[in-house]
């Protein structure tokens, strides 16, 4: 019992291996593109519905490819290597799946037998032309007469939301929510063909039907001078 710790043997005062390695605990900052990078990922889910989506998923591809680049090039110094390759996988999964199914709306959303048109560029825009001193329908529009033609826009609001028959179709919605009176260019009769009715939305609709010009003289106060007898009503599945 006397034994002093000179005559220990150096064994058995060594470090007791319990103790703490602190390099274990060493922190490694995370570049601020990956965490930016699978946010964005995550916002590109929207691109399932709307084009604004794939712009989310290729920021969050290039951001994150980019924070890959910061970390590898650290040597060790930097983490979040798994956050920043989860927004690359998740952006790069949701931009291919996003443009395929907006290019598959696009391409089976008109009805056989109908022609796409832009109520902006093709029928707005071009409006009427000066004829003779007389003002005239341009001829382009002119031409749309009896066409089966598809096209999309806002339903101006009415006393009646249900089972319409009737309604305006606008070329934006900035008459359509704010009551403003649309121009005659901006607005199309839609007449609903036998017993097919719609319903109003605040969103895009589309419509096909058979297009006609009607009388300029009844023209005015919410009576256009063109006319759709619609067979095809609904939500519009793109917005272009």
């Amino acid at each position: 019992m006397s034994q002093t710790l000179d005559q220990l043997e150096p064994s058995a005062v060594q470090p007791s291996s319990a103790e703490p390695n602190f390099d274990e605990f060493a922190y490694k900052p995370i570049p601020p593109l990956a965490p930016v990078s699978a946010l964005l990922g995550i916002c590109a889910l929207s691109g399932l519905l709307s084009p604004l989506g794939v712009v989310f998923a290729v920021f969050g591809f290039v951001l994150g490819f980019v924070a890959l680049r910061q970390i590898d090039q650290s040597d060790g110094g930097l983490s979040g290597r798994k956050l920043a390759m989860a927004g690359v996988v998740t952006s790069v999964v949701l931009l291919v799946s996003g443009v395929a199914l907006h290019v598959y709306w696009f391409q089976t959303e008109v009805p056989p037998g109908y022609q796409r048109i832009s109520f902006g560029l093709d029928i707005s825009k071009k409006g009427f032309v000066m004829e003779e001193g007389q003002g005239r329908v341009h001829p382009d529009i002119a031409a749309l007469e009896g066409k089966p033609l598809f096209l999309k826009g806002y339903m101006y609001p009415g006393t009646q939301l249900d089972d319409l028959s009737t309604f305006l179709l606008c070329r934006d919605n900035g008459d359509c929510c704010f009551g403003g009176q649309p121009k005659l260019t901006d607005m199309i009769k839609v007449k609903m063909k036998g017993d097919l009715k719609a319903q109003h939305m605040q969103h895009m609709v589309s419509v096909a039907g058979v297009f006609r010009l009607r009388d300029l003289r009844k023209a005015g106060n919410l009576e256009p001078a063109f006319e759709l007898e619609a067979t095809h009503f609904g939500l519009a599945k793109t917005s272009y």
